[in-house]
C-alpha cells in the first residue's frame, strides 16, 4: 500500500467502518468503504469489552477490503473515542541560586515536573507509577512564573523562582490496548492513532475555522462526543453517556419492539412515508412519522439537554455555533432543540454529513453525517495529524508512548518513570541564617546536569524522537549546601583593622557571637545559625572590649585616714591627645596612660602669692612670711608634685593661712616668742585693742598685745 493510501477504521458501539483512503492533487480519493455491524455486546459507550468479537467484525471488513483492492492490509489508522481523553493541570516550581541564568533544559525538565504532577491527580494511589496507566498525548503552557511575577518565557532569565502551569492531555493505556490487540487478532498492526473529535474537527472545522468559538458534537449510537475550537485550537473535549441508542430504546419500548427492529425503525424514518414493522408479538405496524417523532421527542429533548448543559460546562458560555455529526445527529428536530437550548439563531447550529467535504471524492455510496469520523481518521493520518505507537528503550528497558510532531526524548524519560527534576540537577537546599535579626537565606550549589545519548550520541531533552531509539540516562545530581564562612557574610577584611597599642600590634576584629558562642571566622555556617554581630568602631568601645576601664580607682592613707582617688585613662593617637570616641583606623599608633594624682591634686595651693606683712607685737616690730611645711609620706618629706602611689602614708596638715590665703593670729608665735608669764598662765589677745583669739585675722601694721591674765590691759 502506497505511503498516500491508508486504511482508516472507525471501531464504534454500534458500527465499524473501514475504508481506503488516498491522497490526491486536490484533496483525497475515498477508493473504498466497507461498514458492518458490531456483534451483540462487543462495544458499550465506545469501550471494547469483548476483543474477539470486535476482531471479527474487523477481519469481515478487512477482508472485504482486500478482495476490493486486491492486495494484503496490514496496518490500519484508528481513532479512540473522545471520552477516553483525560485534561488535567499541573504545576511545578524549581529554585536557583543567585545569579543563575535559566537554560532551555531547566525549562523543559520544570514543564515535565508539571506534566508529571497532573498525571498524578489522574490516579495519586496508584502502585508502581500512574504513567504505567496513563500515555500523555501532549501538553501546553498555560503561564510561566519568575519569582511569583507572570512571564512569557524563562530562558535566558535570572530569579530565585521558577514556576509553570501547564494543561496536560492523557490517554489510559487500557484504550491503546484493547484497540491495538484487536487488531493483532485481526491480523493488523496499529498505523497510526487518533481521537474520534480530532479526526472529526480536522476535516470539518479545519485550523484556519479553529479561530472561532465552536463545538463540535459527534452523536453515536452510545455516546456523544464534543470539542470545543477558540483561538486557533481545540481548547477542550467531552463527552455524555446519552446518544442514539438512548432514541432506540425509547422507540423499543413504546411499540413493543426488538431493540434491532427498533434500530431499522428509526433509521429508516422518512418525512411523508409510513413506516412497517413488526413488534416481538408478531403483530405488524404501520406506523405514521409524526408518530414515530412524537415517541422520540422527549427523548431527543433530553439528549439536547444534555449536549447544551455539556457544551456550556466545556466553554463556560454558549459558543458562537454548533455541528452536528454522526448517526444519531439525524434525529428529528436535535438541531433545533440544540439552538433553542444555547439560545443561538437556528442557522447557526447546522448537520454536517459527506456532501460538505468538497476535499473528498469517490464512493459516494459513503454518505451521510456519520461518515464524517470515519474519513477525518483517514485524513488526518494522511495530513500527518495522528500520532504513531512507537517503541524505545530507555536505560535498556522498552517502553511504547505515542508519537507526535512534539514528542521528544523528555517525553520519553517521564513514561521511564524518571523525576523530571533529576534531569537538570537540583541546586543543592539553601540555609537561612539571621543576622543581627535580619533573615539572610545562603543558596546552595549548582546541581550537576543529567548526561543524555541518543542511540550512542548526546542529545537534548528537545530532541525528537524516533521508532527504535536507544536512550541512555545518567541523572543529574543535586547540588551541595552552601559552603559560607562566617567570615565570608560578615565581610571580615572591612571590619577587622590592624593598629599599634602602647607600642604592640593589635588586630581589633569585631564581636561576632553565633547562636551565643564564640566561633573563629573560618566557621562554616549551619542552616538556622543566629549570629549576633558588633563592630569595634571607636577606641571607647575597644577599651571595653579588651576589660580596659577608663578610670581605676588609687588607695592611700591621708593623715592616718584609708582615702580614694580616681586615675582617669588618657588616649594619644600617632602623638596627639584624642577622645576617647576617635574612630579606629587601620596604622594607627594609640598608647593610653592612666592621669597620676599628685600632692599638689590634693592639696591645691592658692595660686595667688601671698606677701609678708610686719605688725607690732607688745611694742615690737616682727615680720611675718607664708612658709608650708612639708608633707611626709611613708616617713620620708617630698615635695607636692610627688606621684601618689597605692597605699601610700601621707602626712600632711597644710598652713591655715595657705589654706585661707591670709594670716592670723597663730602665724605670730612663728617668729615671735611671748614672755614666760603669758606662755605659763594664757592671757588676753587684743589686736588694735580688740579682744582676740589665735585665729583672728591680722593684717600689715596692726597692734598685737598679748596680756597674761592680772596683767592690766590696755583696755582695762
Amino acid at each position: 500500500m502506497s505511503t498516500a493510501e491508508v486504511f482508516a477504521l472507525d471501531i464504534g458501539t454500534r458500527k465499524i467502518a473501514g475504508l481506503l483512503l488516498a491522497a490526491a492533487e486536490d484533496g483525497f480519493e475515498l477508493k473504498e468503504a466497507v461498514v458492518e455491524q458490531q456483534l451483540p455486546g462487543a462495544m458499550a459507550d465506545g469501550q471494547i469489552h469483548h476483543i474477539e468479537a470486535v476482531a471479527k467484525v474487523i477481519r469481515r471488513i478487512k477482508g472485504r477490503l482486500e478482495e476490493a483492492c486486491g492486495r494484503p492490509l496490514q496496518k490500519a489508522a484508528v481513532a479512540a473515542a473522545g471520552r477516553s481523553l483525560r485534561t488535567e493541570v499541573g504545576t511545578s516550581s524549581l529554585t536557583f541560586p543567585l545569579n543563575h541564568r535559566i537554560s532551555a533544559d531547566e525549562v523543559r525538565a520544570l514543564e515535565l515536573d508539571a506534566v508529571r504532577a497532573a498525571v498524578e491527580q489522574l490516579a495519586p494511589s496508584s502502585e508502581g507509577g500512574v504513567m504505567h496507566s496513563y500515555l500523555c498525548v501532549g501538553y501546553s503552557v498555560i503561564q510561566y512564573y519568575l519569582d511569583g511575577e507572570p512571564i512569557g518565557s524563562l530562558e535566558g532569565h535570572q530569579g530565585s523562582t521558577a514556576q509553570v502551569e501547564v494543561i496536560a492531555t492523557f490517554l489510559p493505556r487500557i484504550v491503546i490496548d484493547s484497540l491495538s490487540t484487536a487488531l493483532e487478532r485481526a491480523g493488523l498492526g496499529m498505523l497510526s492513532l487518533t481521537l474520534e473529535p480530532i479526526a472529526a474537527m480536522h476535516v470539518v472545522v479545519p485550523p484556519t475555522m479553529r479561530m472561532l468559538n465552536i463545538a463540535l458534537v459527534d452523536v453515536g449510537a452510545g455516546t456523544s462526543d464534543l470539542a470545543i475550537s477558540a483561538e486557533g485550537t481545540v481548547k477542550a473535549y467531552g463527552m455524555i453517556s446519552y446518544a442514539g441508542d438512548a432514541l432506540t430504546a425509547g422507540l423499543a419500548e413504546h411499540f413493543l419492539l426488538d431493540f434491532k427492529v427498533a434500530e431499522q425503525l428509526k433509521v429508516g424514518l422518512k418525512p411523508q412515508e409510513p413506516a412497517h414493522c413488526r413488534d416481538v408479538f408478531g403483530n405488524d405496524l404501520t406506523l405514521a412519522y409524526e408518530e414515530v417523532v412524537a415517541v422520540m421527542q422527549p427523548r431527543v429533548e433530553t439528549l439536547a439537554e444534555k449536549i447544551a448543559g455539556e457544551i456550556i460546562a466545556l466553554n463556560g458560555c454558549a459558543p458562537k455555533g454548533v455541528i452536528l455529526i454522526g448517526g444519531g445527529s439525524r434525529a428529528p428536530g436535535l438541531a433545533e432543540l440544540v439552538a433553542q437550548k444555547l439560545n443561538l439563531p437556528a442557522n447557526l447550529v447546522r448537520l454536517r454529513d459527506r456532501e460538505s467535504l468538497s476535499s473528498v471524492q469517490g464512493s459516494p455510496h459513503f454518505h451521510g453525517p456519520e461518515a464524517i469520523t470515519p474519513i477525518g481518521i483517514g485524513c488526518t493520518h494522511l495530513d500527518r495529524r495522528s500520532m504513531e505507537l512507537i517503541s524505545v528503550t530507555v536505560n535498556g528497558s522498552r517502553l511504547q508512548l505515542l508519537q507526535m510532531p512534539t514528542t521528544t526524548v523528555a517525553e520519553a524519560l517521564l513514561h521511564a518513570g524518571l523525576i523530571p527534576a533529576q534531569l537538570v540537577g537540583r541546586p543543592g537546599p539553601a540555609y537561612t541564617v539571621e543576622l543581627n535579626g535580619r533573615c539572610i537565606t545562603l543558596p546552595g550549589s549548582s546541581g550537576q546536569p543529567t548526561v543524555l545519548t541518543k542511540n550512542g550520541e548526546p542529545c537534548e531533552l528537545g530532541s525528537t524522537l524516533a521508532d527504535g531509539d536507544r536512550l541512555e540516562v545518567m541523572p543529574g545530581q543535586p547540588g551541595e549546601p552552601p559552603q559560607v564562612t562566617l567570615g565570608e557574610l560578615i565581610d571580615a577584611p572591612a571590619l577587622v583593622k590592624n593598629i599599634g597599642l602602647n607600642g604592640s600590634p593589635l588586630e581589633v576584629k569585631p564581636l561576632v557571637r553565633v547562636n551565643g558562642g564564640e566561633e573563629p571566622f573560618t566557621y562554616i555556617l549551619q542552616d538556622r545559625d543566629k549570629i549576633s554581630l558588633t563592630p569595634i568602631t571607636s577606641y571607647r568601645e575597644l577599651f571595653s572590649l579588651l576589660d580596659i576601664p577608663l578610670e581605676r580607682t588609687l588607695s592611700f592613707f591621708l593623715n592616718g585616714k584609708e582615702q580614694t582617688a580616681g586615675e582617669k585613662l588618657e588616649l594619644v593617637v600617632d602623638g596627639l591627645p584624642c577622645p576617647l570616641d576617635t574612630p579606629i583606623r587601620s596604622g594607627q599608633d594609640a598608647a593610653y596612660l592612666y592621669k597620676p594624682w599628685t600632692l599638689r591634686d590634693l592639696f591645691p595651693v592658692n595660686s595667688q602669692h601671698i606677701p609678708g606683712i610686719v605688725v607690732q607685737v607688745n611694742g615690737a616690730k616682727v615680720e611675718l612670711n607664708h612658709k608650708e611645711p612639708a608633707p611626709v609620706v611613708n616617713g620620708q618629706q617630698v615635695a607636692l608634685d610627688y606621684v601618689i602611689k597605692p597605699q601610700d602614708r601621707i602626712e600632711f596638715q597644710p598652713n591655715l593661712a595657705g589654706a585661707l590665703g591670709e594670716y592670723i593670729v597663730t602665724d605670730i608665735f612663728r617668729s615671735y616668742e611671748p614672755d614666760e608669764a603669758f606662755t605659763t598662765k594664757g592671757g588676753h589677745i587684743l589686736v588694735n585693742g580688740e579682744k582676740a583669739g589665735f585665729t583672728t585675722p591680722i593684717k600689715h601694721g596692726d597692734v598685737v598685745e598679748l596680756v597674761p591674765y592680772g596683767a592690766a590691759t590696755g583696755n582695762s
